[in-house]
């Protein structure tokens, strides 16, 4: 009939499009594609193994999420973030892991957040014992994004993750920094601690203490620039 969707063509190019976009963020965030890079369509769709269609709407919603920014006439290009983007980046994940940390901390389940979310430290203990920061680094996001889970509030994980994708483009070298890693996994404990106590103001305290630290690493990493006030 005139004007029938077609549900199982729409469902095959929707799932094409999330693969572009799961594939070319990837490389985006993990720095494979270095800052100020100009995303072409035809590059990326021979090496991805997709039409062009897919790579192209992949690249609209990377836009939408800050991951990539659009230049009239020239096209998209990966951002090259200043030492005041990056800050704004950390004020907004500030105020959503504060959010995280309080609704976690307020829940009748927090205990059992807390119970999950340790699990995750402990992994991200191994991989501090082997020295592996790549693995680590992969393992400290999902402890991040099991908190935006787990604190219950629908629209913070989209936001956040957002975020973490610009904050990824700028920090890949912070990390690597002598020390970082161990003290950030103390962070990270200090904030179950407090969700499994249910304790609202100590989990407010340790996540904004926690983002507050991870700029500084951040700053620390890039000589000469002012460093933000504690």
């Amino acid at each position: 009939m005139a004007g029938e969707v077609n549900l199982s063509t729409a469902v095959h190019r929707s799932s094409l499009v999330d693969e572009a976009y799961t594939a070319i963020r990837a490389m985006i965030v993990e720095g494979k594609i270095p800052p100020g890079s100009r995303m072409t369509v035809r590059p990326i769709a021979d090496q991805l193994e997709l039409s062009a269609t897919p790579i192209k709407a992949a690249l609209v919603s990377l836009e939408l999420e800050g991951v990539l920014v659009s230049k009239l006439h020239r096209g998209y290009f990966v951002p090259e973030l200043s030492i005041d983007d990056m800050r704004e980046i950390y004020e907004m994940r500030e105020a959503l892991d504060l959010l995280a940390g309080r609704r976690a901390a307020a829940s009748p389940d927090h205990a059992d957040i807390a119970a999950q979310l340790r699990a995750d430290c402990e992994e991200q203990r191994g991989f501090l014992e082997s020295n592996d920061v790549d693995g680590y680094r992969n393992r400290d996001l999902e402890f991040h994004r099991n908190l935006w889970i787990l604190c219950g509030h629908k629209r913070l994980r989209r936001t956040a993750e957002q975020l973490m994708g610009q904050m990824r483009l700028g920090n890949s070298l912070s990390a690597r920094l002598p020390g970082r890693v161990a003290l950030s996994l103390s962070e990270h404990l200090a904030i179950v601690d407090a969700i499994e106590q249910g304790d609202i103001e100590r989990a407010e305290s340790a996540a904004r203490d926690h983002i507050k630290s991870v700029l500084r690493t951040f700053m620390e990493s890039i000589p000469n620039v002012d460093k933000p006030q504690s």
